[in-house]
């Protein structure tokens, strides 16, 4: 039996991971010197306002010991592991779970960069087991989700790059940009890495530009809220004129990304 490993950041609920048998490992936050874990999307509890009332704030990737954990506890099952992981352009987990695998020596564990997160993750984690339950082996399943990791796509806005930018995970972006005249950054990740898409005057053209981005054979939209739901049900009515045929969800992202993006952030991800 294969098991299949990612981290918070593929936010998926308690109810949900053990519908599909995902292991989560949680990546770490740190607030004004306290350290949390994040855990599955409905575990983090009131954490927007932690954010909004504090003002330092860094994220870790999982230690090596929390990989190993995890590994331990499923080779001792008897089971194969396919761990998908954060995009390692966004994050050091890709890393811990390289090194973990590595020094427990063993051939039953796959260690996968998603070259995404967030929805993306998602996507990948849930049709990762459902090649599994059909009986594909793990070198089989790579080989599809490196095919379907191609055809993931992230578009999302920010009112404020600030965030992003302390980050370090942001490429050549004008530093104007969010900070005068209503103008909101439309910004994607592509091919692991946070890149500009352009930018919109205002909120409304700031849902129609990120629509715009979304194929028109798409059949799977995730929109990505965090504080701004009223926001997100509006993209959610636009999509679903665009795109009736389409699978539709709102999924809400935890604190790790959060305090990457900012409160305020808003996004699709589709495949």
């Amino acid at each position: 039996m294969i098991t299949i490993v990612t981290d918070s950041t593929c936010y998926l609920s308690r109810s949900e991971a053990q519908e599909i048998e995902v292991k989560i490992v949680p990546v770490t936050y740190t607030v004004n010197g306290q350290n949390y874990n994040e855990t599955y999307v409905d575990g983090n509890g009131d954490f927007e306002k932690l954010i909004s009332h504090n003002t330092q704030f860094q994220t870790s990737q999982p230690n090596i010991s929390a990989f190993l954990s995890a590994f331990r506890e499923i080779i001792n099952d008897g089971n194969d592991i396919l761990c998908l992981i954060i995009s390692s352009r966004l994050s050091g987990s890709f890393s811990s779970a390289l090194a973990a695998a590595k020094e427990l020596n063993t051939d039953r564990i796959t260690v996968f960069d998603s070259y995404t997160t967030a929805g993306g993750l998602y996507i990948l984690a849930k049709e990762a087991r459902s090649l599994a339950a059909s009986g594909m082996g793990i070198e089989e399943i790579s080989a599809k989700l490196r095919t379907r990791r191609d055809q993931i796509k992230i578009a999302f806005s920010v009112d404020d790059m600030t965030p992003l930018r302390k980050s370090g995970r942001l490429g050549i972006v004008r530093q104007s940009i969010g900070t005068i005249l209503n103008i909101k950054p439309l910004l994607m990740c592509v091919d692991g890495g946070i890149v500009s898409a352009g930018v919109a005057r205002g909120t409304n053209e700031m849902i129609r530009k990120l629509v715009s981005q979304v194929p028109q054979d798409t059949k799977w939209i995730i929109i990505h809220y965090i504080e701004n739901i009223g926001l997100a049900k509006v993209l959610y009515k636009e999509i679903q004129l665009k795109f009736p045929a389409a699978k539709l969800e709102m999924r809400k992202v935890g604190p790790v990304l959060s305090i990457h993006l900012g409160l305020s952030a808003i996004g699709l991800a589709w495949s």
